[in-house]
Parts: structure tokens; C-alpha cells; sequence
């Protein structure tokens, strides 16, 4: 039997995770792009894609505001973050490749709250349309835990939390094809323990993974545990003790 191919969200996640092992100016990730994996125009093709479509439309409208003027940082950092490119480009025009370099440094050593909440909405895009060219759902849901976004308004809160349930069943269809095609199915796991970074509860998403349609999703994630799990877990937490309970008994 062949072996099983990594799909480049996989190769993302390895690079991005050099952030806990230090390598990389200030302790963040090399200059490592992955390559392409779906066509833009794929991005919304199942079922869950109108819902996610949608919610992601409602965080533009809850978050729109008037652009920075300036992005401040790290002087040792900064130039590298290529925040010209994101000061100088309409908010849904700017590409991945561009706010990767941001996103892997914001709240570390670029950026604040007001340029953050700003980005917000097309890094989720993004992380959507052109996932290998956008930093793992570990990273970017993990953010908004640095942003405290528990302190925002509850329709602001509200749209993060409808575009993360959206995401998470567009990730479960994602990953069964890949799975039928004999690749290593990562996205919802990825969203699950970006959510969990994000302290958010799991138990509704846990509770899908026993839906049958999700059932090649459970048989990989229980494969791949303990040891090839993504590297973000915290696996001292009480998310990933549920999370793990899951995949070792069977049961929520």
C-alpha cells in the first residue's frame, strides 16, 4: 500500500510549529511557504460551504471600522511583517502570503488590538479560501485568545463563535475527502484545538465527530493518538483531557 500523502496544511502546521521550539527570529517561524493545495474557487463546495460563506460575511459586517493607519511592532521584526503590503491593499483584497508574516506576529511582535480586530475578518477568510497560503487554524484562533476577545461585544463574540461552528463541519467534509483519497485528514482537528486555544468549549464539535458522516474523521484522529496529534494541544488542559477522552474510551 502506498503512503498516505500530506496534504500542505499538514507541512503548515509542522513549520508553524518551530513557534514552541524557538527556531525563527524572536522565536517565530522561518520564511517556509507551503504550496498550494485546493483551488480558491473549491473552497465553499461542501455542504457546510453557504453557511460559512455566510458567517463569514457577518464577521465583515460586525467588524468593519476604518483602517490603521499605522501598524507598530518589534523595529528588529517589522520590516519583515510586510504591513506596507496590508496598509497599502483594500481589506479583501490582501493576499495570504501577506498576512501570514502579520498573523504569525501579532500580539508577539507586531501589531494591537485595533489593527487586529480590523485584519480580522479576511485572516478568517482566508484561513477558509487559501488555507496553505494562511497561517494553521491553530495560530489564528489562537490569536483571539491574546486579543481577550471574551471582553467584546456579545455580537462580535457571537460571530466568531457561528463562524467557528461553520468551519469546523466545512473542515469534518474536507477532511473525509481527503480522506477518500488516501491523504491525512488534519483540518478539523486543527479548528478543534485552535477553538481550544481559544478557550471555547468542544463538546458540541465532539459530539459531531459521532455523527456518521464524520465517522472516517473519529478512525483517523484515534489512529493518530496519543503521539500524532497536532503539537498546539496543551495537553495539560481541560480541553484536551475531553478531547482525549474521546478518541481513547470512545465516549464524550
Amino acid at each position: 500500500m502506498p503512503a498516505a500523502r500530506v496534504p500542505a496544511r499538514e507541512k503548515s502546521r509542522r513549520c508553524e510549529g518551530r513557534l514552541r521550539s524557538g527556531n525563527g527570529r524572536c522565536g517565530l517561524p522561518t520564511g517556509e511557504r507551503p504550496a498550494i493545495l485546493r483551488p480558491v474557487n473549491d473552497s465553499f463546495a461542501s455542504p457546510a460551504g453557504p453557511r460559512l460563506r455566510g458567517a463569514i460575511e457577518t464577521v465583515y459586517r460586525v467588524f468593519q471600522t476604518t483602517p490603521p493607519k499605522a501598524i507598530e511592532g518589534c523595529p528588529c521584526c517589522l520590516p519583515g511583517r510586510r504591513t506596507d503590503v496590508l496598509l497599502a491593499t483594500p481589506l479583501r483584497d490582501i493576499g495570504g502570503q501577506a498576512l501570514w508574516s502579520y498573523v504569525s506576529g501579532a500580539y508577539l511582535t507586531v501589531g494591537d488590538d485595533q489593527d487586529f480586530r480590523y485584519f480580522l475578518p479576511r485572516i478568517l477568510e482566508v484561513s477558509v479560501v487559501d488555507p496553505a497560503n494562511a497561517n494553521s487554524p491553530e495560530i489564528v484562533l489562537g490569536k483571539l485568545k491574546l486579543a481577550s476577545w471574551r471582553s467584546w461585544r456579545p455580537a462580535e463574540q457571537r460571530a466568531i463563535e457561528d463562524f467557528v461552528d461553520a468551519w469546523f463541519d466545512h473542515a469534518v467534509a474536507n477532511d473525509v475527502a481527503e480522506a477518500e483519497r488516501a491523504w491525512l485528514p488534519v483540518e478539523a482537528e486543527s479548528v478543534l484545538c485552535g477553538a481550544a486555544r481559544a478557550e471555547m468549549p468542544l463538546e458540541p464539535w465532539l459530539i459531531r465527530l459521532h455523527e456518521p458522516r464524520a465517522a472516517a474523521v473519529l478512525a483517523d484522529l484515534r489512529r493518530r493518538y496519543p503521539g500524532e496529534l497536532s503539537g498546539f494541544w496543551d495537553r495539560d488542559s481541560p480541553a484536551f483531557r475531553e478531547f482525549s477522552a474521546i478518541l481513547s474510551q470512545g465516549c464524550a
